[in-house]
C-alpha cells in the first residue's frame, strides 16, 4: 500500500514524489453493493509541497468493474478513471485550508498515507447506476422478459 515520508518534501518545495502502484483489489464495496473488479487498480500521480506545512497528492486510479444494467439487469463492464486531489497538512500548522476547494487530512510523523484516500475516492467514483446501452428498454413489467 502507499505511505510516504514527506519531511524532505516539506523542506524543499521544488521536490515532488512520483506515485505509481498497482493494487490487486478483488471488489469495490459501496454501501451494501459489492462490485467485482475485472482489472488491477492502476494508481499514478505525485506528491508535491504547497508550503512548508502542506502537501498535495494529485493522481488518478484506473480500473474496470462489473455492474448490472439498471434497466435490464444484464452485466455491464464499466471502466473507471477516478481523479484524486487530496491536501495533507501538518497537525497544528498555520496552513490556510479555507481557501482550498478540497478537504484535508493530517501529516502524521512526517508521513502521508494515501491508502484511505484512494479507497474512499474510488468508492465515490462508482456510479449509482449504469445502462447496458443508452436506449435500453429494460424488462417487461408483467412477464419480466428483456425488451431489448
Amino acid at each position: 500500500m502507499l505511505s510516504f515520508q514527506v519531511k524532505n518534501l516539506l523542506q524543499d518545495p521544488s521536490l515532488s514524489i512520483p506515485v505509481k502502484d498497482t493494487w490487486q483489489i478483488p471488489t469495490v464495496k459501496v454501501g451494501e453493493e459489492v462490485y467485482p473488479c475485472l482489472s488491477d487498480w492502476e494508481i499514478e500521480g505525485s506528491l508535491r509541497s504547497v508550503s512548508g506545512e502542506a502537501v498535495v497528492f494529485d493522481g488518478t486510479v484506473k480500473t474496470v468493474i462489473r455492474m448490472n444494467c439498471a434497466r435490464c439487469n444484464k452485466p455491464v463492464v464499466y471502466p473507471m478513471e477516478v481523479t484524486i486531489r487530496q491536501r495533507f497538512i501538518k497537525e497544528g500548522s498555520e496552513a490556510d485550508v479555507s481557501e482550498e476547494d478540497f478537504d484535508y487530512l493530517y501529516i502524521s510523523n512526517d508521513r502521508v498515507d494515501l491508502n484511505e484516500t484512494i479507497l474512499y475516492e474510488v468508492q465515490l467514483g462508482v456510479p449509482m447506476r449504469v445502462f447496458c446501452k443508452e436506449d435500453c428498454k429494460g424488462l417487461c413489467p408483467i412477464r419480466g422478459k428483456d425488451l431489448n
